[in-house]
């Protein structure tokens, strides 16, 4: 069974690009990273997105879904740290984190954290960046930083150039909408993360193996 970790603002399970999706409901943290129960539910729609992203693209796996986010698409570095820790002990195969933080000053941790997974086996995918600020710890060696690139497919991620270092591309745009045109929808460096862990997830539910992190 391949399990993928949605780190986000929960999902909307009734969501008609959900249907036929296996959910589990995982733990929501609050602001001092403290877990509680929380029912499927998504008061942004950011989740939603996502989620619907690597479902169109990795039918059969599983999502299991942290919370992190409520109205708002932001939370707290403890929020962050908490279900980071939680998402490398729960038998994931992917996790996928459409957030980060710009301050360098967390870097040591988010290191401490990249060494967990990697220890775990874990593949840990993120941002490398959020209109052009580096995003920890999307940038970190050891983490499938994923770089928003409008030119791919959603299905076909890239391995290129970036900054002198060459790491996946993939599209920023979520699954489509009809009668929206997708610049109107959700889209961006987050939609991109989700897009190539749809991707790499379904590689593991084929049986294929894992890409490497970068180049």
């Amino acid at each position: 069974m391949t399990r993928v970790v949605l780190i986000d603002s929960s999902v909307n399970a009734t969501h008609p690009h959900l249907a036929g999706a296996v959910l589990e409901c995982g733990p929501a943290f609050d602001a001092e990273g403290q877990a509680a129960t929380a029912p499927l539910r998504d008061q942004l729609g950011h989740g939603t997105a996502a989620a619907a992203a690597i479902h169109d693209l990795a039918p059969s796996a599983v999502l299991h879904i942290v919370r992190v986010f409520d109205a708002k698409p932001r939370c707290t570095f403890t929020a962050l740290l908490k279900a980071l820790e939680y998402a490398a002990d729960c038998g994931a195969s992917v996790v996928n984190l459409s957030l980060g933080t710009p301050l360098a000053s967390h870097a040591p941790a988010c290191e401490r954290l990249v060494a967990r997974f990697k220890a775990a086996g874990v593949a840990l995918v993120a941002p490398v960046s959020f209109e052009g600020i580096v995003s920890f710890p999307g940038v970190l060696p050891g983490v499938f930083g994923v770089k928003e690139d409008a030119s791919l497919p959603r299905e076909k991620p890239e391995l290129k150039d970036w900054g002198g270092r060459v790491i996946w591309h993939a599209s920023p745009f979520p699954r489509a909408l009809p009668g929206l045109d997708p610049a109107r929808n959700l889209h961006g460096a987050s939609m991109a993360a989700a897009n190539f862990t749809g991707w790499f997830a379904q590689r593991l539910c084929c049986g294929e193996a894992p890409p490497s992190s970068s180049r």
